[in-house]
């Protein structure tokens, strides 16, 4: 899994974007660079795009080792508002898995998307 991050390209939202094959261990890495970035503050908006990622064999039980990874940086992440962007109905499930399962613990807003201007204008809203 690969990743670029970048700061400042969403009107003050970052830009994670990924390509490659999707790996629990390659999720634990970039997160943990995200909330080491120097620009990082918790809270900051993120927008995910992960339509280059090939989730093809990615299984439940990976989304929760990612959430666990979520509330391992909790502190870190803050009450981030995360939009995920995915490219299909069935990596959208996956993230939709993956959004019900931190949802209710976490601080941050996050909301699964197919389409990225309607990913972008949610993220682009303040926060209710």
């Amino acid at each position: 899994m690969n990743w670029t991050v970048t700061f400042d390209e969403l009107h003050g939202a970052a830009v994670v974007r990924t390509s490659g094959v999707f790996t629990v261990s390659d999720h634990r890495r970039m997160v943990a660079e995200i909330v080491s970035h120097v620009q990082w503050r918790p809270g900051h908006p993120i927008l995910f795009d992960h339509r280059a990622l090939d989730f093809d064999s990615a299984r439940y039980e990976d989304m929760l080792s990612a959430r666990d990874n979520h509330f391992e940086q909790e502190q870190r992440i803050g009450s981030a508002r995360s939009a995920i962007l995915m490219k299909s109905p069935a990596d959208y499930g996956l993230g939709r898995q993956f959004q019900q399962l931190i949802e209710t613990h976490a601080s941050a807003d996050l909301q699964v998307f197919i389409d990225e201007p309607t990913a972008i204008a949610w993220l682009s809203r303040p926060p209710v």
